[in-house]
């Protein structure tokens, strides 16, 4: 769907029919894409991508750039969201101040329902959302995985279909070792 969207914006301004757009258009053209990037952050990208200075750029590399910037842009989402929780001087939301915000949102969740989801997301049980309980809970891949092989092998298939979409590949095999972050030290470090 968004490859439909992004193909579109690219092929409104190839001038020339030839597949290519001039990197000076590069702006322009991401913000059609619905991304909003500063003049630095295209400069960055046009050194990134237009190493030989030939000024265009195809398609695949403007979906590429796009793709990838849409997974940062989720990642500094969590990041700043998960801050504006964050009071503690450990770096985790508080139970408790989670359920107030939740019970005040518009639209009022039910308190049966905060509970349970904060009983999900809180997998130490500590009373309190760590970074990483707090990006599974908006919809992100977990940073720690626990020792359950059951949890692993989803989290495995949830990475091979993000990457069998995002890549557009239907051959890829599956990894006999998925690598994945296994405790809370190797965050810190």
């Amino acid at each position: 769907m968004e490859e439909r969207k992004y193909r579109e914006v690219f092929d409104s301004l190839d001038s020339g029919r030839n597949g290519t757009i001039s990197v000076k258009v590069l702006q322009y053209a991401m913000r059609r894409a619905g991304h909003n990037p500063t003049d630095i952050e295209v400069q960055d990208l046009v050194n990134k991508i237009d190493t030989e200075s030939a000024g265009l750029l195809v398609f695949q590399d403007f979906l590429e750039l796009l793709q990838e910037r849409g997974e940062l842009d989720v990642e500094l989402h969590f990041k700043d969201t998960f801050r504006a929780f964050s009071k503690d001087e450990d770096g985790c939301i508080p139970a408790e101040e989670l359920k107030f915000v939740l019970t005040n949102l518009p639209g009022k969740v039910p308190g049966k329902e905060i509970e349970e989801m904060i009983r999900t997301v809180d997998r130490n049980g500590d009373g309190r959302i760590s970074y990483s309980e707090f990006r599974v809970m908006m919809g992100g891949f977990p940073l720690i995985v626990p020792n359950d092989p059951v949890m692993k092998m989803k989290i495995e298939e949830k990475v091979l279909n993000r990457l069998k979409s995002h890549e557009n590949m239907e051959n890829i095999e599956e990894p006999e070792n998925l690598e994945v972050i296994e405790n809370q030290e190797n965050l810190e470090n």
